[in-house]
């Protein structure tokens, strides 16, 4: 059974095979439901999400903000440090000077890096300067992993959910994948059991995850992608792929993830 619903920004599906229509049906529900949770507590849109209190409050007052929420921070924090700062969610002034975010009340905010952000045990947060963050590159990821999660915890066996590119398969069985290059359809590359994939173009990853920082064109053609055991962790890295082009980056083994370019002038660039 397949179903689709627009979440995310994007289109979100949830195939699962197995058990009766009935419950098929309540735990497709359930995995919806697990990803729209993620979307109130972490759109950047949203003044009453915890990322809008967060981005309005934490500078003058800290904000306590949910467990799922906490746990995304947390592996920011983990990204930002071991990629030496090239994933960087506090890169919302520099969205919303490019009119890529809404500044509604964010006139406090300045430029400045994840470096800022302060998570205490008891989940609330507290930021030593004035910026904004912005989980785009990042919860996408996390949400396919709770809807992941959730079906599990009904009782399914065998899914596969994709929101836009980042895409994750349980079960024993092999998924045909397939990586979207701009302006150059669809390629294969390959099956994946257990597992999760994610692609980024250049456009996406400065609009999703911040400037790079280093200059690479945002009309180069090719899709970077990267595979990895959850979501959240190929999500990410895929925005330190497209940022440096080195399908060998350190944080792909550090992280027990594999990347490879697709496009361009070559058809594909494997790691």
């Amino acid at each position: 059974m397949r179903r689709a619903r627009p979440l995310l920004g994007t289109i979100v599906e949830v195939e699962v095979g197995g058990p009766t229509q009935a419950a098929a049906e309540r735990a497709v529900a359930g995995a919806f439901e697990a990803v729209s949770l993620v979307q109130r507590l972490m759109s950047f849109h949203d003044a009453n999400s915890d990322i809008g209190r967060i981005n309005r409050e934490a500078f003058r007052t800290p904000v306590t903000v949910h467990p799922w929420t906490a746990r995304v921070l947390r592996y920011a924090q983990v990204f930002h440090a071991a990629s030496n700062g090239l994933f960087d969610c506090a890169v919302g002034f520099e969205l919303m000077r490019r009119d890529l975010l809404p500044s509604d009340d964010l006139d406090h905010v300045f430029a400045g890096d994840f470096n800022a952000v302060r998570l205490s045990a008891d989940r609330s947060v507290r930021l030593t300067a004035p910026v904004a963050i912005d989980l785009g590159g990042i919860a996408k990821g996390y949400a396919v992993d709770r809807a992941i999660a959730s079906l599990r915890a009904a009782g399914i066996r065998h899914a596969t959910v994709n929101a836009g590119g980042d895409l994750r398969v349980m079960g024993e069985i092999d998924q045909p994948v397939y990586v979207h290059v701009p302006n150059g359809g669809l390629l294969p590359a390959g099956y994946l059991r257990n597992g999760a994939i994610a692609t980024s173009s250049s456009v996406a990853a400065v609009d999703r995850g911040g400037a790079p920082r280093s200059p690479r064109s945002a009309t180069d053609g090719r899709a970077y992608s990267v595979v990895a055991p959850s979501c959240i962790i190929a999500d990410a890295l895929t925005k330190i792929l497209v940022q440096t082009g080195q399908t060998q980056h350190p944080c792909f083994d550090r992280f027990g993830a594999t990347a490879f370019i697709s496009g361009g002038d070559l058809r594909s660039m494997a790691a």
